[in-house]
């Protein structure tokens, strides 16, 4: 009777394992895939990695499971791996949208822009996202496409006109092709839903800048400024450049606050040079002009401007010397002393 009830339980046994070793077998790429996933959660990565492979061995031609252990690789920033198995399922449908999306995501990551603008054509015939529309306007802007850069990202931002980081980069492609008059609408168009962007705020004050509008680049810069914007030197320098314009006192004294942290930038001197010699302060000019060429020995043409201030300011002779010896460094200065825009 014992041996009865014995063998009973042995053939119940074996019963149940059978069972169990065909459900795996039956359902042992999900199990694997559960296992992976699970190993990630707890940072076993090693683990994780080895489980997602085992899971696409049992099911290769699984479009989900490769999308799922692309997805995971780039957690683990293995970027060219994921690419490999979003790869992978374009072999058998070329046009899948998923794999598609994270292959053109990943490229943009990258800044691998033609990979972008290949996948997202393809993406775009079936995914009319904006967010799509962006990311190939990026693209072609990178590229220097302004043109078709220009399609995209107006489209994208007519559908998300929230879409901050489309505006800004529409304005700047504006901006490329010269026309600041609509960069400067698309960007007022979106401060009216965010009034405290302060990145929009200082585009605009660079735009204005741009347009020789100083008035409106002062006011668009301080108010930046008093929306957070980073005062940094980037940004006192252009806000003293600006000021030159409208007020050479106060930007001559911003622009020296800069050159505290940048002595001797000729580019800046340069600027309050010609601002000085704008308003006919020529002694100041000639003395800003030589410093420029004192910082930068090379420079014939601050040379030469020292000369033409001093001319200005009545002193010829001392004008003339410097001008003769700044066209002895480069002959073709000698076209300038006939030029109306200097004299």
């Amino acid at each position: 009777m014992k041996l009865k009830y014995f063998l009973s339980f042995i053939a119940c046994l074996f019963c149940v394992n059978f069972l169990f070793a065909k459900a795996d077998n039956l359902d042992s790429a999900a199990f694997y895939l559960k296992k992976a996933q699970q190993f990630s959660k707890i940072s076993k990565f090693i683990d994780a990695d080895r489980s997602f492979q085992k899971a696409i061995n049992f099911n290769p031609s699984n479009k989900d499971l490769n999308i799922a252990y692309g997805d995971y690789l780039l957690t683990q920033r293995k970027y060219f791996v994921a690419i490999e198995q979003y790869g992978n399922v374009l072999e058998s449908n070329i046009n899948h949208p998923v794999a598609l999306q994270k292959l053109a995501e990943v490229s943009f990551l990258l800044r691998r822009w033609n990979d972008v603008v290949m996948y997202g054509k393809k993406l775009l015939q079936n995914d009319n996202k904006a967010s799509v529309k962006y990311i190939l306007g990026k693209s072609y802007y990178e590229l220097e496409n302004y043109g078709q850069s220009k399609v995209l990202l107006t489209e994208a931002v007519t559908e998300n006109p929230e879409q901050v980081e489309a505006v800004t980069l529409l304005g700047k492609v504006l901006v490329e092709l010269n026309d600041y008059k609509q960069a400067i609408a698309v960007y007022n168009k979106t401060l009216q839903l965010d009034p405290n962007n302060k990145q929009l705020i200082y585009e605009l004050g660079l735009l204005y800048f741009s347009m020789n509008n100083e008035p409106e680049a002062i006011r668009y810069f301080e108010l930046a400024a008093e929306k957070g914007y980073k005062t940094d030197l980037g940004y006192y320098e252009n806000l003293g450049l600006a000021y030159l314009g409208t007020n050479i006192e106060k930007g001559v004294e911003i622009l020296n606050k800069v050159l505290e942290n940048k002595p001797g930038n000729s580019d800046i001197l340069f600027q309050v040079a010609q601002a000085y010699f704008k308003v006919e302060k020529f002694q100041q000019a000639a003395d800003t002009y030589y410093k420029v060429y004192e910082n930068d020995p090379a420079n014939s043409r601050a040379l030469f401007m020292t000369g033409v201030a001093y001319q200005k300011k009545g002193d010829k002779s001392k004008g003339i010397a410097f001008c003769e010896q700044a066209i002895r460094m480069d002959p073709e200065l000698a076209q300038l002393k006939t030029a109306k825009s200097i004299f």
